[in-house]
């Protein structure tokens, strides 16, 4: 039986990759965010098509790199690689019930390792995927 103490050192390097990621994606963001301000007269973007535009960019981000490598930027410094169950490539529909489930469910996803027989996250298990361990 796994205990939490053995869930948490991959638990951990999965935090960092993630905060690794948000910061480029923040970068990412402040672009978008100043080039639409320029277009709105210097006028804060107040239109939900706007945030729903930044969700679609940060779904494209993750999902360019899961499907093309299996691995973000942060997930490459981390050594750790996203594939499916049987070590296959991420797909387009496994890329969205992870990132949509992982989205909505935030922190409850990743505490949901802690307590799985095999160290997967909720959204590991939705969009039937793995992160493993990758060595150079």
């Amino acid at each position: 039986m796994q205990t939490i103490s053995s869930a948490l050192p991959l638990l951990l390097r999965r935090i960092a990759a993630f905060l690794y990621d948000c910061l480029l994606l923040i970068a990412l963001f402040f672009v978008i965010t100043a080039l639409a301000i320029a277009f709105n007269d210097g006028r804060a973007i107040q239109h939900p098509a706007f945030y729903l535009g930044l969700m679609l960019v940060a779904f494209a981000f993750f999902d360019g790199f899961w499907r093309h490598g299996g691995q973000t930027l942060g997930m490459r410094a981390w050594r750790l690689r996203v594939e499916g169950l049987h070590d296959e490539k991420v797909t387009l529909k496994q890329s969205a019930i992870r990132f949509v489930s992982g989205t909505l469910l935030f922190g409850f996803t990743l505490i949901f390792a802690l307590f799985s027989p095999t160290k997967m996250a909720l959204h590991d298990n939705l969009s039937k995927t793995k992160i493993v361990m990758h060595y150079i």
